[in-house]
């Protein structure tokens, strides 16, 4: 139901920006044209401005503006989301009527520069009106956390900027515990007093709760209380999965492979039709990019690796060389932000996703997917399932040229950053479907056009 709410408040979100962006054409023209204005004018406006905004919408999602998550409704985070996305959606348009307009004669520079106005103004306006609406009330995300686990240490420290607020913590056990600033608590019985005086309505369940305390907490069961899972609710707050927590159980309960037949398929016809209309786009350019890679430095113009895919199978990764021949004379070595390893022309290529074109044929004959874990060294592998639990488990599903842990935590360069890269990986395994397919899709796309790639 949790999720439901979400998506019903962002298609509400999403309905209001078309509303709102059909407004803005109509004063935009309104104040081009005042006393000329027309349904004429509109008409021939409307036919050519609306598949721009359908441009746009993305762009608007890749910034974040689609995010519910607490905070996103402040004025100097929202103003800074919209700043960037319009910066974009500008160059998007100037490319759109000067380059692939549907009717060459019409190039409105005025009009689009009012029209990005009103836009930024209305949309941001509604933003500020929605989150006052339908943000959930301060009291309503007050929670309470049974029992200890290190990890609620984050959850306490970040959750109020996630729109919860912790307000207790019963120290069932009597744990050694961090100064924490927050009440502790040891006797369940003064939890009902607790729920009714803080207006709780969420009660965090650590895992593997006594019998004793299980009982106490059913009894409270006509407060209408929420209660969650320690796990789901780290899983909510930060969309990953909380390593150190689960166990195999986890695997069986919450992985229901057997359910994502329908999306594999439709998955794997996603990756040819798309890679064929990329690859077909970027046939023209690979012989600029190979001598780009010649000249930059001596050695190969393509660079293949082994990587392991779908459940441990090996397979030969291409890509552009964007690394000084003979880079790896000690062995394989993590890669690192600056990599003294990389070429100019390499970091440019990087920059851009550029270097991943020639993995366009891994993809095509079904060894990786456009979205997906990161494909690893199997001499990495080897060592990080030492060290990390269920490191092997994210082989489950094939590679991707992009993921979920790849737009949120970049490169891993030691095992620290490998078991945290697994807990967005695990989300994904667990959560994947279209929609997030789509939102990695667009995140993938805001990394490029800042140039923010590695």
């Amino acid at each position: 139901m949790a999720n439901f709410s979400v998506n019903f408040k962002k298609i509400i979100l999403l309905l209001g920006d078309i509303v709102l962006l059909s407004l803005s054409l109509w004063l935009a023209l309104k104040l081009r044209y005042w006393s000329n204005f027309n349904s004429d004018v509109l008409s021939a406006h409307w036919s050519i401005f609306w598949p721009l905004y359908l441009l746009w919408l993305p762009i608007f999602y890749a910034f974040d503006l689609y995010d519910l998550r607490g905070g996103n409704g402040l004025v100097v985070p929202l103003i800074t989301k919209f700043i960037k996305a319009t910066l974009t959606n500008a160059v998007i348009a100037i490319i759109y009527f000067y380059l692939i307009s549907p009717d060459s004669n019409l190039t409105p520079k005025t009009t689009l520069g009012i029209n990005i106005l009103l836009t930024v103004i209305l949309l941001f306006s509604w933003r500020r009106l929605f989150f006052s609406l339908f943000a959930t009330p301060a009291w309503d995300n007050n929670f309470v956390l049974i029992g200890w686990e290190p990890l609620i240490e984050e959850i306490i420290k970040e959750a109020p900027s996630l729109g919860y607020q912790p307000k207790a913590l019963f120290n069932i056990k009597q744990a050694t515990l961090p100064d924490l600033k927050l009440p502790v608590l040891e006797n369940l019985e003064q939890l009902p007093q607790l729920v009714k005086r803080e207006k709780i309505k969420l009660i965090v369940l650590t895992n593997n709760l006594e019998e004793v305390i299980v009982n106490s907490l059913f009894k409270i069961l006509p407060l209408k209380i929420n209660f969650i899972s320690l796990t789901n609710f780290y899983e909510k707050l930060f969309q990953k999965i909380p390593l150190t927590i689960i166990n195999q159980s986890w695997f069986l309960e919450n992985l229901n492979e057997g359910n994502k037949k329908f999306m594999e398929i439709s998955k794997r016809i996603f990756d040819l039709i798309v890679a064929l209309l990329i690859g077909l786009l970027a046939l023209p350019f690979i012989p600029l990019i190979s001598l780009m890679v010649a000249l930059s430095s001596k050695g190969p113009i393509f660079f293949c690796q082994t990587r392991t895919g779908q459940n441990g199978k090996d397979f030969i990764a291409i890509k552009f060389r964007t690394m000084y021949q003979n880079s790896e004379k000690k062995g394989p070595q993590w890669a690192a932000d600056n990599d003294p390893r990389i070429t100019k022309i390499g970091r440019f290529l990087r920059k851009l996703r550029i270097d991943e074109i020639p993995q366009l044929w891994n993809i095509l004959i079904g060894e990786m997917s456009f979205i997906g874990p990161r494909p690893e060294r199997p001499e990495f592998i080897n060592e990080l399932v030492k060290s990390i639990p269920f490191y092997r488990e994210r082989l489950l599903v094939k590679p991707g040229l992009t993921g979920w842990a790849q737009i949120n935590f970049m490169y891993a360069s030691s095992v620290e950053d490998s078991l945290k890269k697994l807990q967005y990986d695990l989300y994904y395994i667990k959560n994947r479907n279209f929609f997030l397919d789509l939102g990695i899709i667009l995140k993938t796309i805001n990394t490029i056009l800042k140039g923010a790639g590695k």
